[in-house]
């Protein structure tokens, strides 16, 4: 399976979930199209471009289980929550008086963007805190009792932010419970599933959702810039693309089919990125990756023991993604975000790409694992940080 990619055999690579990693069918499958384009640029952008945008939207709508209609391709999540956002501030929906709730582990960038529109509106953010290891009953009464006390102080849920996977940790959330719990006090919910595409049962029409985006450059092999938005049938209407092109005034999806100029083959590679995640095993992937991760817990926590390193925090938490697992570094390594930046600055020098991070006080280690990764990545890579955690100064 490593033969069908791209990656520099000398480098140890345990952190699929950030970036993925093209299969060289697919990255062949991207190059065709622009050779394709490029032999006849005035037919291709005027005549071919509209049919195959909407074939490769059909063919990721059949993988949702949806109608090709329901969804839009968009270029990121972060483009897809910044959609919402103006979306809603150009309805009036959001403005003085509305919050955003999110959450203690959902992604950096999307809460930036709620952030910057809640400044540009009067909104308010507020975060729920969510430490590692809570339960989902203890998650849900958490988001509870910060919606009460918004709207015990006069305020309006407008829309609650709920991540199918967090980013930094690698948690499942309970997604249904926290939609209808949104619907309970009226506030919309936007779906962050980035990570779920390829790794998890994607059923947004399914999720409660009034908005869902996810990522199909992590576990779903496309090319980078290929990302669903899927959005419930009272919300399409209002939602329109960042940028206002030819398509604008089309019923949804079409203003976001087409975006003016550009280069589209991504999201053209997109059936088959999919082919190749069928042939490579479909589901049996991630069932995979959950028993190689198990074995690399172990090794990795025995290697800490092993070298003598303390960690007193539990790693894994709860309800952990099944390509994804979050480890506790030894205590005092990575206790600031300079701390954990510096591990992974000598990680990778070392020749080993692994997901070093500061969360809620302390250093973790996300693990990957995709078709391309076995034991021995994790036993390089668990000899790496005992090596460079032993060379620098412990806080």
């Amino acid at each position: 399976m490593r033969d069908s990619f791209s990656l520099d055999p000398a480098i140890t690579h345990v952190n699929h979930g950030s970036y993925g990693a093209v299969p060289i069918v697919v990255q062949e499958e991207q190059q065709r199209w622009r050779r394709r384009a490029e032999a006849n640029p005035m037919r291709f952008n005027r005549i071919e471009k509209p049919e195959q945008v909407a074939r490769a939207r059909a063919v990721g709508a059949a993988f949702l289980d949806v109608e090709p209609d329901a969804i839009a391709l968009v270029r990121n999540v972060t483009e897809a929550v910044s959609t919402v956002l103006c979306s809603l501030a150009g309805t009036g929906e959001l403005g003085r008086g509305d919050v955003i709730l999110v959450n203690s582990q959902g992604y950096g960038a999307v809460q930036r963007a709620a952030q910057r529109w809640c400044d540009r509106t009067g909104a308010g953010m507020v975060t729920v805190d969510v430490p590692v290891g809570v339960t989902d009953d203890e998650l849900v009464a958490a988001h509870r009792r910060v919606a009460e006390e918004v709207i015990g102080r006069g305020g309006r849920v407008r829309l609650v932010v709920i991540d199918h996977v967090t980013s930094p940790t690698g948690r499942v959330l309970p997604v249904t419970e926290l939609t209808r719990l949104a619907r309970e006090f009226g506030a919309l919910s936007f779906v962050d599933a980035a990570h779920v595409p390829g790794q998890l049962l994607a059923r947004p029409a399914g999720s409660g959702a009034d908005y869902w985006t996810g990522t199909w450059h992590k576990w779903g092999y496309a090319p980078r810039g290929t990302t669903v938005l899927w959005v419930a049938p009272a919300r399409r209407e209002s939602c329109l693309p960042l940028t206002t092109s030819w398509a604008h005034g089309e019923p949804f999806p079409g203003p976001f089919d087409m975006r003016g100029t550009d280069d589209y083959s991504a999201w053209l590679s997109l059936p088959a990125a999919l082919d190749f995640w069928e042939s490579a095993g479909g589901p049996v992937i991630a069932q995979r990756a959950t028993t190689l991760l198990d074995d690399a817990a172990v090794l990795v926590t025995k290697a800490f023991a092993e070298a003598g390193y303390a960690v007193t925090s539990p790693s894994g938490g709860s309800h952990p993604a099944p390509q994804l697992r979050l480890l506790a570094l030894p205590d005092g390594v990575a206790a600031t975000g300079d701390a954990a930046d510096e591990l992974y600055e000598r990680l990778s020098a070392a020749s080993v790409e692994a997901q070093v991070l500061w969360h809620a006080g302390r250093g973790w280690l996300r693990l990957s694992a995709a078709p391309y990764n076995d034991l021995e990545d994790y036993a390089r890579l668990a000899e790496a940080l005992v090596a460079e955690i032993g060379s620098m100064p412990v806080t």
